[in-house]
């Protein structure tokens, strides 16, 4: 009887499986587009060799819920949920969960993946190979898909910029990306072609480490995803790109000044609205009133450790994060390295950067806020913050929690600590202190500052401003407004213009900036110095670099006075720093002392130095950053300011161009189309330059060839 019950199992697990193998990418594409989910259950697992998933792109409107036929069900927020606008009826918790809100202010356009806003979690394996099918079911837009933080090694075509690395996908269009699920941690995937990440083309990519890596626990259980980004009810991502050129008028025409930090570097005419953790917030329409959004919740039992993947899908807005009630937190990793284990009141996580930080749950029962303060400047009576509930288990939840009470740092009598800031100090008035990662140290097992100790380092400067003359400061680096190819340069080499001749120390120019690196490919180890100086300094740039991760050796902020403010002339082409052209560009910047050059700079961190792939440059200073020249491809290297990088502040570096992978067969290329002028045009343009009898004469003999 046994052994009947077993065959019968086995022709049951074989049926399902072989049908499981005859589903086809369609059915796959839309059934992860009902359920929300992305990846195939038999993959991704540990002991899996490969996890397959599947996103579907398209585009919804925030505050409806279309799961009940034609017309859709218009939504509003009431008391910590999401009801029906007109008679204000309840819905069951599961289904509320899955409404797109936003800060639910009004209906809003969005992209979702999946249906889902943010997209959602794809968690692989360390090592596994990763096979992700997108479906872009956009009517108008192309897209493409980055995968923040993964080094795409025998890959690089997989990486994800339009224009970089390949040709954007057209609506209708499907694409694969393969890539090795390395290195382990926190990362994320979002689009990589104009400004989309700002409209919710974003979710995280978690990547779980083998099990016998020595790193800090937990991994897998008590973990929970908080990706934040800033919100604006009034602008797509198109018109956020235009104000930011030409400016923002309010009312009564008159024309909006920039938002600033505490030290009075900008950011943006770009109004921040609310903040948004995993797709959902509040907004404030005063200091203390808010709309009453239903809020995303973490649910954790008391004394109990948690760990949090904090990710920053932010467009332009640093924010500083801490848990009501709980202080401290502890610093795990950054970017998806492991740093040694550090205690503070709050850090500050700026767009493309990700931080992981532990929770002990040992505070008494109840309901508490984890919140995500933008780091601008703005009247009392506003307030802008991301926030989500944290949830004691058993104990009574209140779904529309009051905003925190303000947060003072003498009352113990120490100073909070505050990790990342974008500056050296805050106001002395404010008993808070800044951790940089020049104090920390990495406690990652695949990190070996070792690799990056040379004689033979090659060291390049790399400006990130807004030089320019008045009225054309575009972004660049290095003077150099980023033009993207019309082809997909990885594959097409051969028909990308890179010169940029009309380039020099005090000028802007438009093109594709590249900077070749490692062309024998020997594996030489470069110090790149990434300033932000000079007269287009002033602005927050988080930095970027694909396929790779770097050892950030050095920090150097401006200087700055007891209120914590930029002092004049105090920034670092004053001090560490020449900038030898005439308008101050900084576009050709050098070591003042001559003995600095090639990597000899004389303090730098060779005590573990802390990994990562984005940094912030702060305003008016430098990061030394080392990596090894290990990973042939073309890798884009620019601000993660959505709105900077498509103002021209990016680059390409060219790695090892002789030994880059060949792309796939059959691999998409593209370019510009243009029809050639027909033969009489030409020759009417030639009369026009060219001597009358020798033209008529021209004309005749053509005539004559064409009647025979």
């Amino acid at each position: 009887m046994s052994f009947k019950c077993t065959y019968i199992a086995i022709v049951v697990l074989m049926t399902i499986q072989h049908a499981l193998l005859q589903t086809t990418d369609k059915e796959w594409f839309d059934r992860f587009l009902r359920t929300g989910e992305a990846c195939k259950s038999n993959t991704c697992r540990l002991g899996d060799s490969t996890c397959e998933c599947y996103l579907t792109i398209d585009h919804a409107l925030t505050m409806m819920y279309r799961g009940e036929g034609q017309p859709a069900v218009l939504l509003k927020p009431l008391k910590g949920r999401a009801v029906r606008f007109y008679n204000e009826t309840e819905f069951e918790r599961s289904r509320e969960d899955t409404f797109i809100l936003a800060d639910g202010y009004k209906p809003r356009i969005v992209i979702v993946v999946n249906g889902r806003f943010p997209g959602p979690t794809i968690t692989a394996r360390e090592g596994q190979e990763v096979i992700v099918h997108v479906r872009n079911l956009m009517h108008t837009d192309s897209t493409t898909i980055h995968w923040h933080g993964l080094h795409q090694k025998k890959s690089p075509w997989s990486d994800g910029v339009a224009f970089v690395t390949q040709c954007p996908i057209l609506p209708g269009q499907n694409y694969t990306y393969k890539f090795n699920a390395k290195p382990f941690g926190t990362s994320f995937y979002h689009a990589h072609i104009g400004d989309q990440r700002t409209m919710g083309l974003y979710g995280p990519l978690i990547i779980i480490p083998k099990p016998d890596q020595q790193i800090s626990s937990p991994q897998v259980d008590n973990v929970f995803i908080a990706i934040i980004q800033d919100w604006n009810h009034d602008d797509d991502e198109d018109a956020l790109y235009q104000k930011m050129l030409w400016g923002v008028y309010d009312s009564s025409g008159n024309l909006v000044t920039e938002t600033k930090d505490p030290s009075g570097a900008r950011y943006s005419r770009f109004k921040c609205h609310s903040g948004l953790i995993n797709g959902r917030g509040r907004f404030y329409r005063s200091s203390t009133e808010h709309n009453e959004v239903p809020l995303t919740r973490f649910e954790v039992e008391q004394n109990e450790d948690y760990r949090f993947r904090v990710i920053s899908a932010a467009t332009l807005y640093p924010f500083r994060v801490f848990v009501e009630g709980h202080r401290p937190i502890y610093i795990l990793a950054s970017d998806g390295f492991e740093i040694g284990k550090t205690e503070v009141e709050s850090f500050i996580i700026h767009p493309g950067e990700r931080i992981d930080f532990l929770l002990n749950a040992d505070e008494p029962l109840g309901t508490y806020l984890l919140v995500a303060e933008t780091l601008e400047v703005y009247s009392e009576n506003e307030y802008h913050a991301a926030e989500a509930i944290i949830h004691y288990k058993n104990a009574d939840i209140n779904p529309n929690p009051p905003k925190v009470t303000a947060r003072t740092c003498d009352s113990s009598g120490s100073t909070c600590r505050v990790f990342n800031c974008p500056f050296e100090h805050f106001s002395s008035q404010q008993n808070r202190k800044c951790v940089s990662f020049n104090d920390v140290e990495s406690n990652d097992p695949n990190s070996n500052a070792n690799e990056v100790k040379s004689n033979k380092v090659k060291e390049m400067f790399f400006n990130f401003a807004f030089p320019g003359e008045a009225g054309y400061t575009p972004g660049s680096v290095n003077g150099h407004q980023f033009l993207p190819p019309t082809v997909a340069a990885y594959a097409q080499p051969g028909l990308v213009d890179y010169t940029c001749e009309a380039w020099n120390a005090s000028t802007i120019c438009e093109c594709t900036y590249s900077v070749t690196i490692d062309i024998d490919n020997k594996d030489l180890v470069y110090q790149f110095v990434m300033t932000n100086i000079g007269g287009g300094a002033g602005w927050s740039h988080p930095v970027h670099l694909h396929g790779h991760s770097f050892y950030v050796m050095k920090m150097v902020f401006a200087t700055y006075d007891s209120d914590g403010k930029l002092t004049q002339n105090g920034t670092q082409d004053n001090i560490d720093i020449i900038c030898p052209d005439s308008k101050n560009f900084c576009s050709d910047a050098k070591w003042r002392n001559e003995s600095w050059v090639e990597g000899n700079h004389p303090d730098l961190n060779w005590i573990n130095p802390p990994q990562k792939d984005t940094i912030i440059i702060p305003t008016g200073g430098y990061v030394i950053i080392r990596f090894k020249a290990d990973n042939p491809g073309v890798w884009f290297f620019h601000c993660h300011i959505d709105l900077h990088n498509t103002n021209g502040m990016g680059m390409i570096i060219n790695e090892s161009p002789k030994s880059q992978p060949k792309v796939p067969t059959n691999f998409p290329k593209c370019k510009s189309f243009e029809t050639p002028g027909n033969i009489n045009s030409a020759l009417d343009h030639c009369c026009h330059r060219l001597m009358f009898f020798f033209c008529i004469t021209f004309h005749l003999l053509w005539s004559y060839h064409i009647i025979l």
